[in-house]
């Protein structure tokens, strides 16, 4: 599960510099910045979602 966890975390920050490229390079009123804007900021009940199912899996692992 923390593989998991690192994947993730490792994905959000990939999502970041593509923002912050996207911006950069002048890149900012396109569709595919907008996608990206909307799972890293948008998307909180689907992050929360994702981080219970995360919590469970993690419990129910140590529990065995």
């Amino acid at each position: 599960m923390d593989n998991t966890i690192e994947l993730i975390k490792k994905q959000h920050e990939v999502l970041v510099n593509v923002i912050r490229w996207l911006d950069h390079m002048r890149y900012s009123n396109t569709q595919i910045r907008d996608d990206v804007d909307t799972i890293l900021n948008h998307s909180k009940k689907l992050e929360e979602a994702s981080e219970l199912e995360l919590t469970k899996i993690t419990y129910i692992g140590k529990e065995e």
